[in-house]
Order: structure tokens, then C-alpha cells, then sequence
């Protein structure tokens, strides 16, 4: 697949996410535990494959772990207990169409993260909410998230801001994403880059000229992106 019929896809997949698009999430009318599981769901993208830190965060809201307030004396070390349970129990997850029984990984990280997060938002007497009305424009507000939700980086934070849509300005630099970059602009940062939020926004700033290029919104190029590159490798036409 070359990069030109690569190009053309990705046009074509931005003409039409921004033809049928909806409104975005109205992520103030969401309540905490919402904002909460969309979190987490980000926070468990790290670890696994997409379709399964959705549903892993799914299971967690049916379950009402997400309601962390119900809980009282010596409360993070009960949810956190109860977290590794609920990751202990197989799910059924369709993958590439096809139905797959996963367990996710690293358990017991992923619980810490979940608590301590929860654990900071009480301690700082603050919720995602407070600090998403509070942030002054979504570069702040991203900066605020990686210090507060145990787990995010830039990408993670961003994709959450993506999510409940907050903002569409800011770019999930995914893998797939990094693999385009460099094969069309020869851009490949220096392992741990990504994670420090200067060398993210450097890469940003890049893929921000790169959307006006195409003369597409950055929401939509990185999603179109990403659909494009991820097919592709799994197809190994590329």
C-alpha cells in the first residue's frame, strides 16, 4: 500500500467521519461516574487492546465499582481488593469480528492506578468535573489530568478529553498515528519522549501543520489515521 492510496483512504475517511458526525459528548452533563469510566478506559488503553479496556471499564460500571463512595473506614484497600476480582473474571470481547474470552492484564497495576486516582481526587477534595469546568483551555486541562489520574500520560489524557468530548483540538498521538508520522515525515522520537509532556506537544505542534495540510480537523485526521494504519498492518499491507 503506498503512501499516496494511504493519503487518499485517510481523506476519505475524514470527508466522511465529518459528514456524519454528531454532536460531541456533552461532557458536562455527564455525571462523575460516567467521566470515571471513560478515565478508566483510557487508563487500561496502555495495558491492552482497545475493545478490551472499553469493555473492561464497562463491566466495572455494571458492577458498581465505579461508585467508589460507597465504601467507608480503610475504603481504598477494600476497592482496590474488589478491582482485582472484577479483572480476575474472564470477558467475552469481539475482536476483528471475531468473539474472544480475555482475562486483562496486569490486574493488580491496573487497581492500584483505579484507587490511587480515586484516592487523589478525594484527598485534593476535587472530581473530574471540577477540574474540567475549572481548566482555563484543553492544554491546561490536560496538564491537570496527567498530575491527578494515576495512569495518564499526554496520549492517555488526551484521548479522554477526545472521549467525552471536552475538546477535539488536541492529538491522540497513538501507535499507529507514530507509524504514519514516520513514514511519511520521518519523524520517530526517541523512546520516552511521548511521555514528557513538552516532547508530546513538539509532536503535536507537527501533526497540527499536518491537518492543515489536509484541511481536516485534527479529531478527524488522527481518528481517520489510526483506522487507516491499524487495518492496514493487520491486512500486512504495509
Amino acid at each position: 500500500m503506498t503512501l499516496a492510496l494511504i493519503n487518499q483512504t485517510i481523506k476519505e475517511l475524514c470527508s466522511e467521519a465529518e459528514a456524519t458526525s454528531s454532536p460531541d459528548t456533552a461532557w458536562h452533563r455527564l455525571t462523575e461516574e460516567e467521566l470515571l469510566q471513560e478515565a478508566a478506559t483510557c487508563i487500561f488503553g496502555s495495558q491492552m487492546i482497545y475493545e478490551v479496556s472499553v469493555a473492561t471499564a464497562e463491566r466495572l460500571r455494571q458492577q458498581g465499582l465505579l461508585r467508589h463512595d460507597q465504601y467507608g473506614d480503610n475504603w481504598q484497600s477494600v476497592y482496590e481488593t474488589k478491582l482485582v476480582a472484577s479483572f480476575s473474571t474472564p470477558l467475552t470481547v469481539k475482536v476483528n469480528g471475531k468473539k474472544r474470552t480475555m482475562r486483562p492484564r496486569f490486574k493488580n497495576r491496573l487497581a492500584s492506578l483505579l484507587a490511587k486516582t480515586v484516592a487523589t481526587m478525594r484527598e485534593q477534595g476535587t472530581s473530574l468535573h471540577r477540574i474540567l469546568s475549572s481548566a482555563p483551555s484543553a492544554r491546561d486541562a490536560r496538564k491537570i489530568l496527567i498530575k491527578m489520574v494515576w495512569g495518564f500520560g499526554p496520549k492517555q489524557a488526551s484521548l479522554f478529553l477526545r472521549r467525552i468530548g471536552f475538546c477535539s483540538e488536541l492529538a491522540v498521538l497513538d501507535t499507529h498515528v507514530l507509524d504514519y508520522l514516520r513514514m511519511a515525515r520521518g519523524i520517530a522520537p526517541r523512546p520516552g519522549t511521548l511521555s514528557r509532556l513538552s516532547g508530546y506537544e513538539r509532536i503535536e505542534d507537527e501533526f497540527q501543520r499536518l491537518a492543515t495540510e489536509f484541511g481536516h480537523a485534527v479529531g478527524s485526521l488522527d481518528l481517520a489515521m489510526w483506522v487507516t494504519m491499524r487495518v492496514a498492518k493487520r491486512e500486512a499491507l504495509i
